[in-house]
């Protein structure tokens, strides 16, 4: 089995927090790009990044939630849903030119994300952790080994 994907450690939120990462320092680049005065292109590039790679990390999340019976999967998904919202607005009025990001705009973007990943995702990590080692079989085992694939 590869280690780095092993359910027993930390080596999955590992990643899971990686990504987060990547979120909030996209979101930190927008609030910089806009607090900068930098031109509308380069903030609607960044805020286009942010978004697109919000809306395949909340999947991903999401799928680990299913997966592993996560109790608050409603009420998690809901805060992504409303995130994704806020940026898909923001986005929206940017690439129409009717409003560009606000500096305002940009930081309560930011602050809504670390709350999310302070609050929501570390109940998630915590619980997913607990899961794990209760002996859970990992979703990526199956019958089939990569040798046999080819």
């Amino acid at each position: 089995m590869n280690p780095s994907l092993d359910p027993h450690g930390d080596e999955l939120t590992a990643i899971v927090d990686a990504e987060h990462h990547v979120q909030v320092s996209l979101a930190q680049a927008l609030r910089d790009t806009v607090q900068a005065g930098k031109d509308a292109a380069l903030t609607g590039k960044i805020l286009e990044q942010l978004t697109a790679y919000s809306d395949v990390h909340f999947m991903s999340e999401q799928l680990l939630m299913r997966m592993s019976g996560y109790p608050d999967y409603e009420d998690h998904v809901l805060d992504h849903e409303r995130m994704m919202e806020r940026l898909e607005e923001a986005r929206n009025r940017h690439d129409t030119e009717t409003e560009p990001v606000t500096l305002a705009e940009a930081e309560s973007l930011l602050a809504l994300l670390a709350r999310h990943i302070g609050a929501q995702d570390r109940a998630f990590a915590d619980y997913y952790r607990a899961w794990a080692r209760r002996g859970a079989e990992p979703i990526w085992r199956s019958s089939i080994q990569p040798e046999h694939c080819l």
